[in-house]
């Protein structure tokens, strides 16, 4: 009896002691997070890093700017398979610690986050939503995975798209986000957009990017539903004959082309489906929207959300246009006074999203006030 009495304390002692290790590692490692951060959080003493602890404190994100790796960014919960692997920093230059973001390119990317990102969401959809960590790179790159050590192959080295290479870099790609698919994004932007070329268009395009992220996979995992009464205001098809239906004697059809007609599709409260790279400098290169350059009607149920592809998911549409075009800009291009759908159904998602998820899509288009604003 005492033998056992002895093993049983030994036991129990041995497990509070686990415990306790657990508890002590666990103050200093992120909920979830499966990758450490070296050298300590935050990363250094200056005014800045106390913004970056602050940003942790308030919204549950790691922002990292230094002692980044290969390995770090490339991360992923499955195998990696064939996939482009994410470097960044100059290319000859591939050691640890040479991604560290240059200290003068710090300010730009904290004011990122604290003016464009996070005034726009609610800590608690942060905590619940946003990455673990972020990190914050120099020259963030792509390129092909090669498993193939023969210089003579020339599969793996073969760019997905034409004219994707960077002069004088071979196949690789730059690139401004990563959607990491283990507990990190990568973010980084052009030097001469930190020093102020086009900043603005880049900043705007970025923070709708960045947002788009984050609320599609929201949307795809079920944490963001369509507000009550959204599809009820489209009348989709009469029947499952569309595709064989020629004369359209039971399919609804939309005229892309004809303001005039009754089925226009902004009359019918369809607004336009926007590229998820939000153009390339210019507002009217973002619309993704139908082939409308043949003049044809479409079947309406081209825009309805699909379990397999939301391409053409209004709900979805109508976010990303009230997060890109500001109020005045999305009145302009869709009329709402006359296309009556469209200023409800604008309405009701932009409140919905604010007042559901706290997500200020007007916010997200407007972007921080200038000074001049503010005084």
């Amino acid at each position: 009896m005492r033998k056992f009495l002895k093993i049983t304390i030994v036991a129990l002692m041995a497990l509070v002691s686990f415990s306790a290790c657990r508890e002590s590692e666990e103050e200093i490692t992120p909920s979830g997070n499966y990758s450490p951060i070296r050298g300590g959080f935050p990363q250094g003493n200056s005014e800045l890093d106390q913004r970056i602890y602050q940003i942790k404190q308030d919204f549950g994100v790691y922002l990292l700017y230094k002692d980044v790796t290969e390995e770090d960014m490339n991360r992923t919960w499955e195998s990696p398979g064939t996939e482009s692997i994410i470097i960044a920093g100059d290319e000859a230059d591939r050691e640890e610690g040479a991604w560290n973001l240059p200290m003068e390119h710090l300010p730009f990317y904290v004011d990122f986050f604290e003016n464009h990102i996070f005034p726009n969401i609610t800590k608690e959809f942060a905590k619940t939503t946003l990455p673990v960590k972020i990190y914050m790179i120099h020259n963030l790159r792509e390129e092909p995975r090669n498993f193939n050590d023969d210089e003579d192959s020339e599969e793996e080295n073969t760019p997905e798209e034409p004219g994707t290479e960077e002069p004088g870099t071979g196949n690789i790609t730059n690139k401004n986000l990563h959607i990491g698919k283990f507990d990190n994004w990568v973010i980084s932007f052009p030097e001469d957009v930190i020093n102020g070329a086009d900043a603005e268009y880049t900043l705007r395009q970025q923070r709708c990017i960045f947002m788009t992220n984050i609320i599609k996979k929201s949307i795809e995992d079920g944490k963001i539903v369509p507000p009550k009464g959204f599809w009820e205001k489209y009348d989709f098809t009469k029947s499952s004959t569309c595709d064989t239906d020629r004369d359209h004697t039971y399919c609804a059809m939309v005229d892309v082309v004809n303001k005039d007609a009754d089925n226009y599709l902004y009359k019918l409260g369809f607004v336009d489906v926007l590229e998820e790279k939000f153009g390339t400098g210019n507002t009217t290169e973002v619309i993704k929207n139908v082939n409308i350059s043949d003049g044809k009607e479409q079947h309406a149920k081209n825009w309805k959300a699909s379990s397999k592809d939301n391409t053409w998911d209004m709900f979805q549409a109508y976010i990303m246009n009230a997060m890109w075009f500001t109020p005045e800009e999305f009145d302009k291009r869709y009329e709402p006074e006359t296309n009556t759908i469209i200023r409800e159904q604008y309405d009701l998602v932009v409140s919905y999203m604010k007042e559901e998820y706290g997500i200020d899509l007007v916010g997200i288009a407007n972007g921080p006030k200038k000074e001049e604003e503010i005084q």
